[in-house]
């Protein structure tokens, strides 16, 4: 305010501040400026000043942020026009940020839209006294998050400065992102430049810069998608130039990593909302917009809108001091922390804490009450010893050893009650576990045995029939037996002569360990002298049989083999 009221008497040229201009301040400027500037001038009012000569302006010397400029016009009073430097004075509000993804009518998310939030009157910043600005905008990306800046749309514009630079010669891909400390945008469409002999690439900011981008990173390769970072710009009016050989740098980012910040509006004086437009990558506006917003949270706040907007009643709230006579004694109140640095609260009626009307003079309704000291009663501690009581209106410091029933319980066996005696016996088969002052818990005893399953098992079993051992006995053989009456071969006719066949199991057996025995029955001739099994496998055994000598020698054969295996 000091900065302020030497831009106003500070120049050596003191000028008197109409009636009318006052009135001009009061209907046309926010009300918080308008405020400043009217005590300011009471203070020009009181110093003798001359007229202000016809046309003549000037600019405090004592503020650089402020200045007026005023104007006579032939039989009017004086008009001032003040004039505010938005670009020094008004500093953005940035506090909140607003995250999550925006869908259009269809469900789709809203790629490449833009979001404009517009204040509907001048607000300062709490706790600093900046001004917000009036309008702020925010972007969505491809997927529709909500993000800080939006993604180069455009070919980025790349000119070519040949015989100065040691670029080689050859065709290069250009892409650009906006970026803000460690975050960036998507990258631009990629454009493609061929370069004759050796130079330069110049890459010039596109002329949408958005005003909240630190600068641009400039990707380049010498295949299209083969871009990797070649450096930075540090303003939105600098040029990139590309004058030596490309180096492995770090690929484009694969999303828009920027962040919506905006100051929110439970930071701002007076206390109001957003109305937000919504319009897509073609400037055409979305159904169901604008809407109005608010966005409450404070200076850190964080407000996700992938499920709903923070819609707004369109109320305005302005400041308003606790006042010692209110009108008509009506209700005041604070949306926010009260703090009395030390001071006492007194004359008070009621107190109600979680509740608009007490019921009595200290009312808790939300919660508990910590003490860290202790209560009193009336001033006083009462007798050690005592606790709160009740005696039918409140409870009271009193006796703490009031008589408790007593109850009898006896034990029954099978519905029948057992004489009373003076313990509890339990026999070895049960244990019991005892929790100081809540209880004793009563189980069955272990025996030892592991619980499980057990095959062909041997177990003991005692008198209360309760598992005393138990151990896995020996396995139960496996047995199998084929009949084979189809598929049998025959001898030849010479002597001894003999034939073979390969009979399988229905079921293979674990391996070739086993014993196989196979009755012949109904040979074909009297010539059989001889059957045996060889070559078994866990799958199958060869079956042999054997005719006589060459005296009685005749092909043989047989009707069916009986087989029994047995596997350990």
């Amino acid at each position: 305010m000091e900065a302020l009221r030497q831009a106003i008497i500070g120049h050596s040229a003191c000028w008197r501040l109409r009636s009318n201009f006052r009135v001009y301040l009061v209907r046309y400027l926010h009300p918080l400026i308008a405020s400043i500037l009217r005590r300011q001038t009471a203070i020009a009012d009181r110093l003798a000043v001359a007229e202000i000569r016809e046309r003549r302006s000037f600019t405090s010397r004592a503020h650089s942020h402020i200045g007026f400029l005023v104007k006579i016009k032939s039989g009017l009073s004086v008009i001032p026009t003040l004039f505010i430097l938005a670009a020094s004075m008004a500093v953005p509000g940035h506090a909140g940020t607003v995250t999550g993804t925006l869908q259009g009518p269809n469900g789709l998310p809203v790629k490449n839209g833009t979001l404009g939030f517009s204040l509907e009157q001048a607000g300062l910043m709490m706790g600093s006294g900046s001004i917000v600005p009036l309008t702020a905008s925010c972007y969505t990306s491809i997927d529709g998050s909500v993000v800080g800046f939006p993604n180069p749309a455009a070919n980025v514009s790349v000119s070519v400065q040949a015989g100065v630079g040691s670029l080689p010669s050859g065709i290069y891909y250009v892409e650009t992102t906006y970026y803000l400390g460690g975050t960036e945008s998507l990258p631009s469409p990629e454009t493609r430049i061929q370069l004759t002999t050796a130079g330069t690439l110049i890459i010039a900011p596109p002329s949408d810069f958005p005003s909240n981008a630190a600068g641009m990173r400039i990707y380049i390769g010498t295949a299209s998608g083969s871009e990797t970072l070649q450096g930075e710009t540090a303003s939105s009016i600098t040029q990139f130039s590309q004058s030596a050989g490309l180096f492995s740098g770090t690929r484009p980012p694969t999303s828009n990593t920027s962040r919506c910040t905006i100051a929110f509006n439970d930071t701002i004086i007076p206390y109001s909302g957003y109305d937000v437009s919504l319009s897509s990558s073609s400037g055409n506006a979305y159904p169901g917009w604008p809407q109005a917003w608010q966005l409450n949270g404070g200076v850190n706040g964080l407000i996700d809108i992938s499920n709903g907007a923070p819609l707004w009643n369109g109320t305005i709230v302005y400041p308003q001091p606790l006042v010692a006579q209110p009108l008509s004694h009506g209700p005041q109140s604070v949306a926010g922390d009260l703090n009395f640095s030390g001071y006492s609260v007194v004359g008070a009626k009621s107190l109600g804490v979680g509740t608009s009307t007490p019921g009595w003079p200290v009312d808790v309704e939300n919660g508990l009450i910590n003490s860290i000291g202790g209560y009193l009663y009336n001033g006083g501690a009462g007798t050690a010893g005592e606790c709160l009581v009740s005696n039918g209106n409140a409870f009271v410091p009193g006796s703490c050893t009031a008589v408790r029933s007593s109850f009898y319980q006896t034990v029954q066996s099978n519905g029948t009650v057992q004489p009373q005696e003076p313990a509890l016996d339990f026999s070895p088969s049960f244990s019991l576990s005892d929790a100081t002052g809540a209880k004793t818990s009563v189980g069955l005893a272990s025996t030892g045995v592991s619980a499980g399953t057990y095959s062909n098992p041997t177990i003991h079993v005692n008198a209360a029939g309760q598992v005393t051992t138990a151990n896995n006995g020996p396995a139960i053989p496996t047995i199998q037996t084929i009949i084979v009456n189809s598929g049998i071969c025959t001898t030849g006719t010479a002597g001894f002569a003999n034939c073979s066949m390969v009979i399988p199991w229905p079921v293979p057996f674990a391996d070739n360990h086993y014993t196989v025995v196979c009755t012949p029955e109904q040979p074909t001739a009297l010539a059989l002298t001889a059957t045996w099994v060889a070559n078994k496998t866990a799958n199958n055994f060869q079956y042999f049989i054997q005719n006589g000598d060459a005296s009685g020698a005749n092909a043989v054969s047989l009707n069916e083999i009986d087989c029994v295996g047995v596997h350990p």
